[in-house]
């Protein structure tokens, strides 16, 4: 039996995947417990290097070492110095090539290969973030999508998620004085644009809860401003001609597939919850 808990991560990577493995492991055991990741091991001397320091310390190997001689040279070198070593990979991958009849690429760091759709992503990200809730109205016409919204419609969330699709969201806020600036005007019939409602009843209740933080707030007049605003929503969805969605039931990965489907834009998620 042992106090201490020591795991050495070992990735052919940059190791992410190894570590959360083990991260996720040892917090199932109360010991005294400690990580360490070894990335891009990619000579025999380093796997040397990691086995000899681990037989010291008494560590455990979990490895995601994709390249089979290298993996191999690991688990035997392990054996030979009475190190626990743990391809955490390997059953895995056993079971597709079972499953398909093909066997693995043996390519290392894919997750994080820096390709077309991922300098694709992280720049819809950043266009997202710089056009959240109206800012930067003159790079509206950059934007893949326009999302229209009253508040508490889930428009920074589903504009984060579609942005991680590829996908560059600007998003614009409706009050009930809201009036549509011109730079949102002049690009219907250019740019897609959505809006985003709910139901009043559900959407005065969330008003409700938020005005009651406040010590001022002024609860009498809220059933005519929250009509005021849908009313407005809608005057505004009619003009800019918008594809609108309501909300209330569905969560953003199902909202978000309706929009990539309606105007073709790239990729579909699905999410299976239990």
């Amino acid at each position: 039996m042992t106090e201490k808990l020591h795991i050495f991560a070992v990735s052919d990577s940059v190791g992410e995947t190894a570590e959360k493995i083990a991260v996720a492991s040892v917090l199932q055991f109360k010991v005294e417990r400690s990580i360490t990741r070894f990335s891009r091991v990619t000579k025999e001397e380093q796997v040397m290097e990691i086995i000899d320091q681990a037989a010291e310390e008494d560590a455990i190997i979990i490895y995601t070492i994709v390249k089979p001689e290298l993996s191999a040279l690991l688990a035997n070198k392990a054996q030979e110095r009475g190190v626990r070593a743990v391809n955490v990979l390997l059953p895995l991958f056993e079971v597709i090539q079972e499953k398909t009849g093909l066997k693995p690429s043996n390519i290392s760091g894919l997750t994080h290969k820096m390709d077309d759709h991922y300098f694709n992503r992280m720049q819809a990200i950043e266009f997202t973030i710089e056009h959240d809730n109206g800012q930067d109205l003159e790079g509206f016409g950059d934007a893949d999508l326009i999302i229209l919204g009253l508040p508490r419609t889930s428009k920074t969330p589903l504009s984060m998620h579609l942005a991680n699709l590829g996908i560059k969201v600007a998003n614009y806020p409706i009050l009930h004085d809201t009036e549509i600036p011109d730079e949102i005007l002049e690009l219907k019939g250019k740019v897609p644009m959505v809006g985003l409602t709910i139901d009043i009843d559900t959407l005065m209740e969330l008003r409700r809860e938020r005005l009651r933080s406040f010590e001022d707030a002024d609860l009498d007049t809220l059933d005519e401003q929250v009509a005021e605003e849908l009313d407005n929503a809608y005057r505004i969805f009619a003009k800019l001609k918008c594809l609108v969605i309501d909300v209330t039931m569905d969560d953003v990965e199902t909202i978000g597939n309706t929009i990539t489907h309606r105007f073709n834009l790239p990729l579909k998620v699905s999410h299976r919850r239990f």
